[in-house]
């Protein structure tokens, strides 16, 4: 038996290159962050629905994709003091997320409302191939702590 834990060790990348690759014009105050990797056309329709009608200004928007690499999200959402947190597309242990949820439905983790989505272009692409699916979940999951308020 050995004595020694079996220890593994996680490495936490930066988050400066996201910093660079926000929405230029976000004010002061906002506390939702938008992590995507493609479709933004969908996401603006789906994000007008939810009251915000110049998501540039309102939100912090970051295009990220996985193939991007790592980031360290928790450090990003501590800089920009963020509450809550909408993932289109992405990897959760490449943000540095160790945690599992479903698809669509919030849940709170320290303090801050997080929501995992697939990618909003294959939410785009079943709505518009007549499955209304998933972008009802989607928009159940905004409704319950996405909306503009």
């Amino acid at each position: 038996m050995a004595i020694f834990p079996d220890i593994e060790l996680i490495g936490q990348p930066g988050y400066a290159e996201a910093i660079r690759q926000l929405s230029p014009n976000a004010v002061d105050g906002v506390d939702l962050l938008i992590v995507y990797d493609s479709d933004y056309d969908f996401l603006e329709r789906v994000l007008a629905a939810a009251g915000y009608d110049d998501p540039k200004l309102q939100l912090h928007l970051l295009e990220w994709s996985p193939a991007a690499g790592p980031l360290d999200l928790t450090g990003l959402i501590r800089h920009l003091k963020i509450k809550r947190v909408l993932l289109f597309g992405q990897d959760m242990k490449s943000l540095g997320l160790h945690f599992q949820v479903a698809d669509y439905f919030p849940v709170e983790v320290g303090g801050v409302n997080y929501m995992r989505n697939p990618s909003a272009a294959t939410i785009s692409e079943a709505k518009n191939k007549g499955d209304n699916g998933p972008a009802g979940a989607l928009w159940r999951g905004v409704k319950a702590s996405f909306m503009k308020g």
